[in-house]
């Protein structure tokens, strides 16, 4: 499941061009998460104090389709729209996360380049930061949600032949 997520920027005036986040919020990623989320709960019940945990991840590719704005007219492969206008009518604005064919593709010149990317587990919900290149400001993901995780996870257990024996 290919999905674009909103983001935002810890600096009030700058996100450093990071508008969206594409995530391919694969099974393996899903059940990964989950893990993370099920070994901070069980260090919650052994330290009351602990909050979320951060760990190094390079899963979140962010851009901005006002990005390169020469290049902002190009469609999106397959689309016969381009990135600004696929997604005004997926209202990402509105939904803050929605899915996307799994072909879909942001173009190389609107991907913005980041650094120390992270996925910040939570108790019910990961989310991705990074600091954008050359910033002293980081930005994050909108929150993906345990539900959405357990969906992600359990295509893979739809999906994957199961072996039975006589």
């Amino acid at each position: 499941m290919r999905i674009i997520l909103k983001v935002s920027s810890s600096n009030e005036h700058c996100n450093g061009g990071c508008e969206f986040a594409l995530l391919d919020l694969a099974p393996n990623l899903a059940m990964l998460a989950l893990g993370r989320i099920a070994t901070l709960k069980e260090q919650k019940s052994l330290d009351p104090d602990i909050d979320e945990v951060y760990y190094w991840a390079y899963f979140a590719e962010y851009f901005s389709p006002w990005e390169d704005t020469a290049s902002s007219a190009e469609e999106v492969e397959g689309t016969g729209m381009t990135l600004e206008e696929m997604l005004d009518e997926l209202s990402i604005e509105e939904k803050e996360i929605v899915c996307v064919p799994e072909t879909f593709e942001v173009p190389p010149h609107q991907i913005v380049r980041v650094e120390c990317n992270q996925m910040v587990v939570r108790l019910d919900s990961i989310v991705f930061m990074a600091i954008p290149k050359h910033a002293s400001f980081y930005v994050q993901t909108v929150e993906l949600p345990l539900a959405m995780l357990e969906a992600a996870a359990a295509t893979s257990a739809s999906s994957t032949p199961r072996l039975t024996y006589q």
